[in-house]
Order: C-alpha cells, then sequence, then structure tokens
C-alpha cells in the first residue's frame, strides 16, 4: 500500500508540472506572436495596428488563462490523475498477490 501511495502521489506531481510546464510554454509563445504584431512596442494594439492576424491574436488573449489561473485549475486535474492511479496500481498489486497465492497453492495440492 505505501509504494502504491508513492506511485499515484508522483503520478499527480508529474501531470502536475508537465501542466505547468505547457502553461508557460504556450504564454511565451502567445506573447512572442503579440509583440510581432505590436509594431510600436507600447504593449497595446492600437488602431493602426489592426489587422485580421492581430485581431485574432487578441480575440485568442481574451480566452487565454493566465499562470496563475492555470495552476489552480491544474490541481483537480492532476489530483484526479493521481486518484486513478492510485486505484489502477491497487487492483494490479491484488490481482499479483491473488495469482501468486493461487500457483501457491496448486503447487502445493500437487505434493
Amino acid at each position: 500500500m505505501n509504494k502504491t501511495i508513492k506511485i499515484s502521489i508522483i503520478a499527480t506531481l508529474i501531470v502536475y508540472a508537465l501542466g505547468l510546464l505547457y502553461l508557460y510554454y504556450s504564454n511565451e509563445n502567445y506573447e512572442q506572436e503579440f509583440a510581432l504584431y505590436d509594431v510600436n512596442k507600447n504593449g497595446v494594439i492600437d488602431k493602426e495596428e489592426i489587422t485580421l492576424e492581430s485581431q485574432n491574436i487578441t480575440a485568442q488573449g481574451e480566452k487565454r488563462k493566465t499562470i496563475k489561473q492555470g495552476a489552480v485549475v491544474l490541481i483537480p486535474f492532476s489530483l484526479f490523475i493521481g486518484a486513478f492511479t492510485f486505484g489502477i496500481t491497487f487492483l494490479f498489486r491484488k490481482i499479483k498477490t491473488i495469482n501468486d497465492n493461487e500457483i501457491i497453492k496448486s503447487k502445493s495440492k500437487r505434493l
């Protein structure tokens, strides 16, 4: 049981870390695209800078989650994955124990 808990905690941390890494990379990529369309580098796309592509980027920016929001949203998801991993590991260990006991009993009946 102790090993099962360790496996589920490690799976939870891996999912959370990978999610944060993806969020960070995605936000960096978005900021680079935004900077590409922000010609005068003032942090805002002005009327002179508006194109179809810049409108798409700003619309995408309105829907995006920040890293802080994403970190909070990832917590329940990673806990769910950890619980699922715990269940699967626990069941596989039970199956292995049952199989090992059956093999031992079948060998003792033969003797």
